[in-house]
């Protein structure tokens, strides 16, 4: 059995690593590392969604080393984001913060669509990012990337999904990323494309063990 510690404790993306990992057919234990006692992240300073991503994943790795237990878990860490071209590329690796530390989604979302409407009629265009960092229970590190794109519209629609979700929309669906069900969703978002990839790696890493 492959086992897992997500660096997260967000459950909106919990149950898409485990949607994501049933859909390859691949059982796997997933566990948070706060879970398996982690409970102190390092600032998430790095100036990209790769270096934000490692960072967690990292010190996850150090922690469970340091318990011991490094060689028993795949550590996954994300870092994901939306990036507005009008704003040059805003909100970014502060996507989660843009509005403050431990800001709610519905304030990153009102300050979002604020500064869009400060520039009168502009380019909406925007994309998602998102970046998963691996780390093997040898302590090998990979990372994978998916994209996104799309454009902001200024009133939500739709209640699935989470973060910019009700706003970012998708010309070629008519619908909001938050209209989508989960497994259209997972099947072209930028985590799904992130994770579809980081879990192939681990299951063949598994595979060969």
């Amino acid at each position: 059995m492959i086992r897992i510690c997500v660096a997260s404790e967000n459950g909106n993306k919990l149950r898409q690593f485990g949607e994501i990992f049933s859909g390859l057919g691949t059982d796997v234990l997933i566990y948070t590392a706060k879970e398996l006692g982690f409970t102190e992240y390092p600032p998430e300073d790095a100036a990209t969604f790769y270096g934000n991503s490692r960072i967690k994943a990292c010190a996850v790795r150090d922690y469970l080393v340091e318990k011991g237990e490094g060689g028993k878990y795949y550590v996954i860490a994300d870092d994901s984001g939306i990036s507005v071209d009008a704003l040059g590329g805003a909100p970014g690796v502060h996507s989660a913060r843009y509005a403050g530390t431990h800001a709610p989604d519905s304030e990153n979302n009102r300050k979002l669509i604020a500064e869009l409407k400060k520039l009168g009629d502009c380019d909406r265009s925007a994309h998602y990012t998102c970046v998963i960092t691996v780390v093997n229970p040898n302590g090998m590190t990979v990372s994978t990337a998916g994209r996104v794109d799309g454009r902001v519209i200024d009133e939500p629609r739709g209640s699935d999904g989470f973060g910019y979700d009700p706003f970012f929309y998708i010309d070629s669906l008519g619908r909001t990323f938050a209209e989508l069900d989960s497994a259209t969703r997972n099947g072209m978002s930028h985590r799904g494309q992130a994770l579809r990839k980081a879990a192939e790696i681990i299951i063949r890493d598994a595979e060969r063990r």
